[in-house]
């Protein structure tokens, strides 16, 4: 397993591109449907997420489409494309890490769509990899060492501690951050992103409307939908299967308790 300073090692812009490209939500949930399949309508991919409306599905699909993830073959069919292929193992590294620090029982997709939402926000890969070289630092050494700006900074460390992401050695001002255990377990997952090359647009296609999303404890509940309704020719082993009641998100003993809403 690679370090997280290995992985991030004068690779923090290109992962920050990667997560800007994967994090949307249902990305993952979309790529994963369409990779066991050589082609499917709309309706076909909406049916395997039932808790998406038509309107929405066409909406990430045509971001996929323009991102190079997903392409049209013709009479309203998609395939994936080689770039979205490429996806298989970030998502699978992704979901392997949320295995091992959260207790929550839910599809591999969800679990890889939860760690991008915790991985997406600005300045985290910077604030991560500071902590990671320079060792628990204050708040004025977090924003010298990352460039953030002040009120940047203070949120990014407030979301990363709620995230388990870092941890704090006291309550009050002067406090040192440094890396969670959990954290510094992300070097498969950095590493994976790192690797990974985002499609190119098409320059022929209008980008999509944005997609709204919705709080993530909810999409949880849809997701459990999905799995139960989903067909059975649709549904990736692994990623789209799992105990019919989910448990509620309990972090290991390493993690610190996240806010269950997150949005993106």
């Amino acid at each position: 397993m690679p370090t997280l300073r290995a992985a991030l090692a004068g690779r923090t812009e290109s992962v920050d591109h990667t997560l800007t490209v994967l994090t949307p939500r249902w990305t993952t949930w979309t790529l994963q449907t369409l990779r066991r399949q050589e082609s499917m309508r709309a309706a076909e991919i909406g049916a395997a997420m039932p808790w998406n409306s038509y309107p929405t599905t066409i909406q990430i699909l045509n971001r996929l489409h323009n991102q190079g993830l997903v392409q049209r073959l013709g009479h309203g069919t998609y395939g994936i494309t080689a770039t979205g292929l490429a996806t298989e193992p970030v998502h699978r590294a992704l979901a392997d890490w949320h295995r091992q620090n959260f207790t929550t029982v839910t599809a591999d997709a969800e679990r890889a769509e939860d760690v991008l939402a915790r991985l997406r926000p600005a300045g985290t890969t910077a604030t991560l990899a500071a902590l990671d070289r320079h060792g628990p630092l204050t708040y004025p050494e977090v924003v010298e060492s990352t460039g953030l700006h002040p009120s940047s900074a203070h949120t990014r460390l407030a979301r990363l501690e709620r995230d388990g992401l870092i941890l704090r050695d006291s309550p009050g001002r002067g406090a040192r951050y440094g890396v969670s255990p959990a954290a510094e377990q992300l070097g498969d997952a950095y590493a994976a992103l790192a690797s990974w090359t985002p499609g190119a647009a098409d320059p022929g296609t209008a980008p999509a409307r944005p997609v709204l999303v919705r709080p993530q404890a909810v999409s949880n509940g849809w997701a459990a939908v999905a799995v139960q309704r989903a067909p059975s020719t649709t549904a990736v082993p692994g990623l789209f299967s799992h105990p019919p009641a989910a448990q509620p998100l309990v972090p290991a003993a390493v993690t610190a308790i996240s806010r269950p809403p997150r949005t993106r």
